[in-house]
């Protein structure tokens, strides 16, 4: 087939971004509940951040997820950088999905889900029994609540590390469900 008569793969894109993005708003939403609800320990790693790490690390799969989908929907094949493009594309995609959710989840569905997650880190960190020095530094790298540099800080590096993984799951899903032969 002619890479000019290659049907869209935005359809496919936003069906990986929207899977992605979903999950990771609701299991980091979950993952915040779960963390403001538990008694800070002093543990710098808890059960709550697992489950966010996992959400990260399941938002890896859109690139997959979306070349399988153009590739078995189209019944097409295309190369390996079409696949790196889809998956690049559906990593962005889905960190943007996943913003927008957290931010109408976090400014009108539970305004006050911001400021329990700070309070709760706060205690936590109080709980270690750190130098008032450490404290204060630890301090200076915990984002105000509703801070708009920290919703551009996590929403640029969600964009690198998403898009970047989501390249590769991309050039993956396209090596397993439509490579050209060579």
């Amino acid at each position: 087939m002619d890479q000019n008569s290659q049907p869209s793969y935005w359809p496919a894109v936003m069906v990986g971004a929207l899977i992605i993005g979903l999950i990771m708003s609701v299991l980091g939403i979950i993952s915040q509940y779960m963390t403001i609800n538990s008694e800070p320990v002093g543990s710098s790693f808890t059960l709550a951040q697992g489950i966010g790490t996992f959400a990260c690390l399941f938002g890896a799969i859109g690139g997959f997820i979306a070349t399988r989908q153009y590739a078995t929907e189209n019944e097409i094949t295309f190369p390996i950088g079409k696949g790196a493009l889809i998956g690049f594309l559906t990593g962005v995609a889905g960190v943007l999905v996943s913003t927008l959710i957290s931010i109408i989840w976090q400014y009108i569905v539970d305004p006050e889900l911001n400021q329990a997650v700070y309070d709760w880190t706060i205690r936590n960190l109080e709980v270690q029994n750190l130098p008032a020095e450490q404290f204060e530094m630890a301090m200076n790298f915990i984002p105000e609540p509703g801070a708009m540099s920290s919703l551009l800080w996590a929403l640029g590096i969600g964009i690198v590390a998403l898009g970047a993984l989501n390249l590769i799951s991309g050039i993956i899903g396209a090596k397993v469900f439509a490579t050209e032969e060579e």
